[in-house]
């Protein structure tokens, strides 16, 4: 038996050439994720190790000093007596700081990077330690001169003997400086990881960064000939003060590393994993679809080894071989093809970042080789179980003669499916009438559920909607029998279109929720927003902790503009905790005047009064204070970054709206108890004939020295929102370009493996009149139609369930309306035609060049 499995599946290798491609999309997307976070973490291990090949020890903050306001700070007195260590031959204290931003000296405009930091530093120009080397001018030796990274010039357009604007942000201020040196690092690289670098002498920095001269935020300590890193550590040990540790040099090296790889790994599951997921899920489909068609071939050879004496253990046994081969071969191309993606995005990736890591080979490690050929041959063998235990019990007496085998009935598959999607769609009606914290998991869970019953009764809805689409497409006689091809065997039709199901659920979902989103904000805002000009901050150098964003200088000086009435500012309160818990998921902030921020934003009273807060006072949304409890005159235990746990007294109740559900607002004396004192947005009212284009511009001229800072109108706040929706929706529709790749596959495997059934039948086609251009197109009708009939079921599953859940949001107060987005799903029909069109070019173009007469005479 294993003999004849073996040489069966060596005849029939074509056909299952695309149950091992769809193996290996989903493999590869898995494997490449995990290949592409080790080889980025080795090049940067590689990298810490090359900036600290001199460092023996490093004493750094601990985690939870590096979370305190302020920092401890080492003196120079502990780092004299670090040098005085028997086994140190040298140390060197550390000055630096994060958020240091130079601006172009062509058009004034702040250079951003693509995530990497912007650092400042402090040089005295002969430490052992440093990372740079002058390679032109010379080293800054007063307060006004700095040097710059070769990369950090070249984005800036600066030169030796420029001035240079830099913004400084613990004093929030820019200032100009005048260019006395570039650097470079070693290995005459210009940049490590797409960084900028601005160098300060020592004392400058610590005056500026730390508020005095001869503070350390860290040391660095190298070893005396014959004396271990351990040994040094050993010794230093003892004058590490509270606050800091000191790590050998190889500890710091994987530490750094480690942290590295923990954010990679963030990339990993939020971004590769949904593609593998859903490529493994659409895979799914392909692949049994490929084993069910394959089966039902051969039951007669089947049929004819129970004839001979097979037992149906070894009937069985026998397709689970080809599963398992055809598991390995597809997880071996999957990993191989992960590997490749694993390096094409690492270098995309460095290259999009400016990075200039040293190279450390192609990382995989057990975990990818692991994963691919657990979920490959897995995925194989669970896809091809049914078909092996069906061709287990095709009877031997089918191999005697050529029978009939009709489609089975679609009474237990119906009722399997209504078994789940009835109490789906009772747990989506409850939760979306509010079941408290249970609201969101039912509602996930009814959704789950629908979907799955739904997929399962697909083949009983296949004869009346697909159809329906053949008597759109069905054009002529050639059209009526691809339409009737597809209706034959509705099962096979619903589980081939189940692979672009999924996709296109998934998708109209999204678009339901996104376009719900983007109608919610634009009626919103454009009905409660009364500000003209909105001041925001961009987040891609930090979280809105009050460290980034604009001053109460800055906005006293757009108060004084001609034309401005009112300007509300937000303070964000990024680490905080309200009586035990997080912040409100809408946000904890401090207004100056709430009152003012009433009337601007057309806030309603529910209980209270929104009046000025005064210190120890909060307001908080209808929804926040009924999910926590709280009534108004209650105080509430609030923790900020500073000054620790503080009782702060409910005074005010607003109406919820989806731009205030889930919030909190705090009085302006809370901002000192803050990471930092800036404003992270402004709203500004303007008087009746103003001119808010002119106004933009004055306000832009106010706020060119904070580099993060934009200024708009209406409009500008509006295309932030919506940015948010439009790269979710850009994620969701390439992994639906994914999806339909797949079901491509599986349209086109279907269609190829139908043929080969179809033989004879299409022999008397042609031999009783039918052309081969006749043939193409019934088998081009055939395609569009499973295509169509999947993209319209996904559709209304998606939108049933993308309207579900915008129904819980409303509830929320998240959202206050329902939108479908018509256009989109128009495109998707179009799509879902031209890939049905696609997918039948190959085997339409085979059937219309069959032999006749040996089509006839095919056994």
């Amino acid at each position: 038996m294993l003999r004849a499995s073996l040489k069966s599946l060596l005849s029939r290798k074509l056909r299952l050439t695309l149950a091992i491609v769809a193996i290996i999309l989903g493999v590869s997307f898995l494997s490449g994720a995990f290949v592409l976070t080790d080889s980025l973490g080795a090049r940067f291990e590689t990298l810490f190790r090359s900036i600290n090949q001199n460092v023996d020890v490093q004493v750094a903050l601990t985690e939870d000093a590096a979370d305190e306001e302020p920092q401890p700070r080492l003196t120079q007195a502990q780092i004299d007596q670090m040098a005085a260590l028997p086994g140190a031959r040298a140390v060197s204290g550390d000055v630096s700081a994060f958020g240091v931003i130079p601006f172009d000296v062509r058009d004034g405009d702040p250079v951003t990077t693509s995530g990497a930091p912007q650092i400042g530093g402090g040089v005295t120009g002969d430490d052992p330690f440093a990372l740079v080397e002058l390679d032109e001018g010379r080293w800054p030796a007063s307060d006004t001169e700095l040097v710059l990274s070769r990369y950090t010039a070249e984005q800036s357009h600066a030169a030796v003997g420029d001035r240079l604007k830099v913004y400084l942000p613990e004093v929030n201020e820019a200032r100009e400086f005048s260019v006395v040196g570039l650097v470079a690092y070693s290995g005459d690289r210009d940049s490590l990881a797409g960084e900028t670098l601005v160098l300060f002498t020592e004392p400058f920095a610590q005056r500026t960064f730390y508020g005095a001269e001869g503070l350390f935020s860290g040391a660095y300590l190298a070893a005396r000939d014959g004396v271990s890193q351990e040994e040094l550590r050993t010794q230093a040990a003892p004058l590490v003060p509270t606050g800091f540790e000191a790590k050998t040099g190889e500890q710091a090296n994987e530490d750094q590393a480690n942290a590295v790889q923990e954010g990679l790994s963030q990339l990993t599951t939020y971004f590769f994993g949904p593609f593998a997921i859903v490529a493994l899920i659409v895979g799914v489909f392909l692949i049994f679809n490929t084993f069910n068609i394959v089966v039902a071939q051969r039951a007669q050879e089947l049929a004819l080894f129970r004839a001979m004496g097979a037992s149906w253990r070894q009937v069985t046994g026998s397709v689970l071989v080809e599963a398992i081969i055809v598991g390995v071969v597809g997880s071996t191309l999957g990993l191989l093809a992960g590997i490749g993606l694993g390096v094409a995005g690492s270098a995309a990736l460095t290259s999009l970042i400016g990075a200039q890591l040293p190279g450390a080979g192609v990382t995989v490690g057990a975990t990818p080789i692991i994963l691919a050929y657990l979920v490959g041959v897995l995925v194989t063998v669970l896809s091809a179980l049914i078909p092996a235990i069906r061709a287990s019990a095709v009877p031997p007496l089918a191999a005697m003669r050529e029978i009939a085998r009709p489609d089975k009935p679609l009474r237990t598959l119906s009722i399997v499916g209504a078994a789940l999607a009835v109490p789906g769609a009772a747990l989506v009606t409850a939760a979306l009438t509010g079941i408290g914290g249970l609201t969101l998991p039912l509602l996930l869970l009814g959704v789950g559920l629908v979907f799955l019953g739904v997929t399962l009764l697909s083949p009983l809805l296949t004869r009346p909607l697909a159809g329906l689409i053949g008597r759109a497409v069905g054009w002529g006689m050639s059209g009526r029998l691809g339409v009737r091809n597809a209706l034959r065997n509705p099962r096979r039709t619903a589980v081939t279109a189940a692979a672009l199901m999924i996709g296109v659920t998934l998708v109209s979902a999204a678009s339901v929720l996104g376009a719900s989103f983007t109608k919610t904000i634009n009626d919103t805002i454009n009905a409660t927003v009364g500000a003209e000009i909105i001041i925001q901050t961009n987040t891609n150098a930090g979280p809105p902790d009050g460290t980034i964003g604009f001053s109460d200088a800055a906005l006293d000086k757009v108060r004084a503009l001609p034309g401005v009435q009112r300007a509300v500012p937000f303070y964000p309160a990024f680490d905080a905790r309200v009586d035990g818990q997080g912040p409100p998921f809408g946000g904890l902030f401090a207004v100056d005047d709430l009152a003012v921020t009433r009337d601007v934003f057309a806030m309603e009273t529910i209980d209270g009064e929104l009046r000025v807060l005064g210190p120890g006072e909060f307001a908080a949304d209808e929804n926040t204070v009924k999910s926590r409890g709280w009534a108004v005159g209650e105080s509430v235990p609030v923790e900020l970054a500073k000054g620790g746990e503080q009782p702060y007294k409910l005074v005010g109740v607003y109406a919820a709206t989806p731009i205030w559900t889930d919030s909190m607002v705090l009085p302006k004396s809370a901002v000192a108890n803050f990471d930092g004192p800036l404003a992270f947005q402004g709203f500004i009212d303007v008087a009746d004939g103003t001119d808010t284009q002119a106004a933009v511009a004055q306000i832009e001229e106010i706020m060119a020295d904070f580099p993060l800072v934009t200024v708009g109108d209406r409009s500008s706040l509006l295309d932030q929102f919506n940015s948010f929706v439009d790269i979710a929706l850009g994620i969701i529709y390439v992994l639906l370009g994914v999806a339909i790749v797949i079901a491509l596959l599986g349209i086109l495997n279907t269609l190829l493996l139908s043929i080969y059934e179809r033989t004879r039948e299409l022999g008397l086609l042609r031999a009783v009149g039918l052309n081969r251009r006749g043939v193409m197109r019934m088998v081009g009708t055939e395609s569009v139609v499973m295509a169509v009939f999947g993209c319209l079921l996904g559709i209304l599953v998606g939108v049933s369930l993308g309207a579900a859940v915008s129904a819980a949001l409303i509830d929320r107060d998240f959202l206050t309306t329902i939108a479908i987005p018509w256009v989109s799903l128009a495109i998707f029909v179009v799509v879902a035609v031209v890939a049905g069109v696609l997918a039948s070019l190959l085997p339409a173009w085979r059937a219309a060049r069959l032999n006749v007469l040996r089509a006839i005479a095919y056994e």
